[in-house]
């Protein structure tokens, strides 16, 4: 009985195995044939006897042509060059042309009247104590801004009758002229 189902599984596998459908099937076939049936595909790429290797391939006009350009490792410098080069050449090529700049970090960097030699200023900050030190230091809009539209509000008050009865904005300003160190009111 065994040798019977082993015989029973061994026919069913083998007809599993075997496909009946003839899109199944696979057909050995050769290299030539292989070459052939691409051919018929694509155009092969002709470099015309020349050496293509580290060349990029570009498309043309005409179906079926292609052109290549070089790819450079470095710069020419003659400004004719029509290779394309690389990131590391442009890196190279570029830090040739400008030194690095030097000076004090956070400050502002100007020109002077000697020619490749630069200036620079201090930016004032919030957390410096203003005083003579740095009395040249360039001022950040934001700050200046708000101590702007703090002093005039502080020094500026609406004169009496200067409010417009159809608005109600103040039309005419006054000068405080109090004593410094008092508390200014405001008139309105």
């Amino acid at each position: 009985m065994r040798i019977g189902n082993l015989l029973l599984c061994g026919i069913i596998m083998i007809g599993a195995a075997y496909a009946d459908d003839t899109t199944d099937r696979k057909t050995v076939t050769s290299k030539k044939y292989v070459d052939d049936q691409i051919a018929t595909k694509q155009p092969i790429l002709n470099a015309g006897g020349t050496d293509l290797r580290n060349n990029v391939v570009m498309y043309t006009n005409q179906a079926g042509e292609v052109t290549s350009k070089p790819i450079s490792a470095t710069l020419s410098g003659n400004g004719i060059d029509n290779n394309l080069p690389t990131v590391g050449a442009v890196n190279t090529g570029l830090a040739t042309k400008q030194d690095e700049l030097s000076g004090t970090s956070g400050n502002v960097v100007t020109y002077t009247s000697n020619a490749g030699t630069l200036g620079e200023h201090a930016v004032y900050k919030t957390t410096t104590t203003y005083d003579t030190t740095n009395a040249g230091a360039l001022v950040e809009a934001n700050h200046a801004n708000s101590a702007i539209a703090k002093g005039l509000n502080e020094h500026l008050t609406c004169a009496p009758n200067g409010i417009d009865p159809v608005s109600n904005n103040c039309w005419l300003w006054q000068i405080n002229d109090q004593a410094a160190g008092t508390v200014y009111t405001d008139h309105q």
